[in-house]
Formats: structure tokens, sequence, C-alpha cells
């Protein structure tokens, strides 16, 4: 899209600080109308918006008016699964149909990768974000849920001796080639569109978290990808955020196993809390977290677009965060 006043184009590096400020400015202006009490978005690590735009470069755009940028968008994609956001235009630009452009551009931009799945999450109370989405094809589906854990003070449960724990940022280049092709043949048991590897790659070269794989008598069992660095620089560095966890359709009473583990890493790294985002649509590894003992701590709406739903079986243990 080129006017005399706008122009879109793909996004560049050097974009980041400006794309910054206009997340900033966004995102708190839509806080405010949403009625939260404490609206200021701070300003992310320009590391962690480097990590998002490394991960599908010419799906994600700006906009610009007169030379200034004024709106962006973000895109992601795993394997076939692709997803957006953030997206935000500045509020004084609104209401011009800027965001249907950038949006329209991303859509098209993923779907020229080959994405199968395609969707978004947004704040379920945002009723202008709701209509805006569905008008460009996007569906409502169950909400996701971010769900917290303490980690708990005291000599954590020992596993049986016949499970491993490997990381995918301590292992050489032979062991990540085995880890690797373990992990993509779980994921293909709980979504055949899913690919973990290119991810696993990007949270390690950012140094933003790592993938922790779980074995049992040799066979992988859970692989867990999470973020241990804060997003910005107030956020208090305290949370294990969990961003894809895949356990194979037969888990019986591996996730309480998985959650051991993942105590295990977050004292590992000076973090008391344990985060998992959970789509409802996998009701069965819902409930378990929260008879596990995790709380609900904030709810998101996921939306896919028409022809790009989720295909995955809901009974999976295969939790995501499209954010």
């Amino acid at each position: 899209m080129t006017t005399s006043s706008y122009q879109m184009r793909e996004m560049r590096l050097s974009d980041l600080p400006a794309v910054n400020r206009v997340l900033t400015k966004a995102f708190t202006s839509a806080r405010l109308e949403e009625g939260y009490k404490n609206v200021f978005v701070p300003a992310c690590h320009l590391s962690f918006l480097e990590m998002y735009l490394s991960g599908l470069p010419r799906a994600c755009f700006v906009m610009e008016y007169k030379g200034n940028l004024i709106g962006y968008s973000f895109a992601r994609l795993w394997g076939k699964v692709g997803w957006i956001g953030p997206v935000s235009i500045i509020p004084a630009h609104q209401n011009k149909k800027l965001g249907r452009e950038i949006m329209r551009s991303t859509i098209r931009a993923l779907q020229e990768t080959g994405a199968q799945v395609l969707g978004l999450e947004t704040a379920p109370r945002n009723y202008r974000n709701l209509g805006f989405y569905s008008k460009l094809g996007f569906r409502p589906g169950k909400l996701t849920l971010d769900l917290i854990k303490r980690v708990p003070p005291v000599a954590l449960e020992v596993l049986p001796s016949n499970f491993e724990v490997r990381f995918y940022s301590q292992a050489d280049p032979a062991e990540r080639t085995r880890l690797l092709s373990a992990a993509e043949a779980l994921a293909r048991e709980n979504d055949a569109q899913l690919t973990l590897g290119a991810e696993m790659d990007r949270i390690d070269r950012f140094k933003f978290g790592d993938t922790m794989f779980v074995f049992e008598a040799g066979k992988l069992r859970a692989c867990m990808l999470g973020h241990t660095e804060t997003y910005f620089a107030e956020e208090p560095a305290r949370y294990l955020k969990i961003i894809l966890m895949v356990l194979p359709p037969d888990w019986r009473e591996l996730p309480g196993q998985a959650v051991s583990l993942l105590n295990s890493w977050a004292m590992h790294k000076s973090l008391d809390t344990v985060c998992v985002r959970a789509p409802l649509r996998y009701h069965r590894a819902y409930r378990k977290l929260l008879a596990l003992g995790f709380r609900v701590f904030h709810a998101e709406m996921r939306m896919t677009l028409k022809g790009h739903h989720e295909t995955a079986d809901p009974k999976n243990f295969y939790l995501s965060k499209w954010e």
C-alpha cells in the first residue's frame, strides 16, 4: 500500500526502536480503554523484538506516515502453524483502514509460506479487536489461559532413574541433531503441521531461554520451550514462561513429572514461578494443570482464520502461546 501520505513495507532491523515506541503507545491506549488499573505498557528489550522479527521477516510489516513509523505487524511460523502478533497502529492514525491493510499483507505473506494453521490471540474484553479481526475472516475459538504455579521452596521430587533430562543449549552439534529429530517426531504426533527446530534455535541464539527434553527409557516423552529472560526492563525476573509444550498422546501421568522438572528448571534460573499458556481447546491438559496446582492468572481469546483452523486432537497435551 502506497499513497501520498502512507506507505507500507517490510520491517527492517533498524525499525525496531520506532516499533517499540508505537507498541508502548498503542498498547497503553488499549489497556486504558479496556479498564485496566495499571495501564502503562513499557518498551520491550530491543533484543526481544529482534528475536520476533527474525522468525519470519517477510511477513512482518511497518506502516509509515510522511516518513514516520505509525504502525507495525509481526508474524511467526512453526512449520505450517502461523500466527500474527503483536500488531499496532498508534491511536492518532486508527480508524483509517490502515490496520486492515497491514493485516491483509501479513495474512497473505503467511499463506504464501504454506501456513495451514493461521491465527492470533487478543484480549477477550477488547470488543473492538474482536470485531476488527472477525471482519478479516478470523473466528473466535475458546479462551487461552495463562496458568501460574509458584515453585515450591522445598526439595523437589526425585524422578525415576529411567528418566533423563537434556537441554538444547548444552548439547553439542551431533546431539542437537538427535534431539531435534526426536522433537520433530513428537511434534508430529500432536499436530502434523507443527515443527520446533527453528524456534529452538532462535531461543538459543538470542539467549532468551532454552528447550528441555525429557526422555523415559531412551524415548522422548516431553519437549518444553521456555523463556527465562524478561521482555522489558521493568518486568520482575521471576517467571519461567513456557511458550510451547508437547507430550505424547498417551501422556497419562507424565504432566506431573514434567511440572516437577519445570520447577527444577525455574529454581536453577532463580525464578520463583512457572507460567504456562493453556488453550482451552486442549481441555484435558487444562484440567490436569489445575489438578497439579496451577491457577488462572490471565485470559486471551484465540482466533483462527477461516480455512486455517487448528486440527490437532483436543485430547492431546499440546500447549502453545501465540503472542
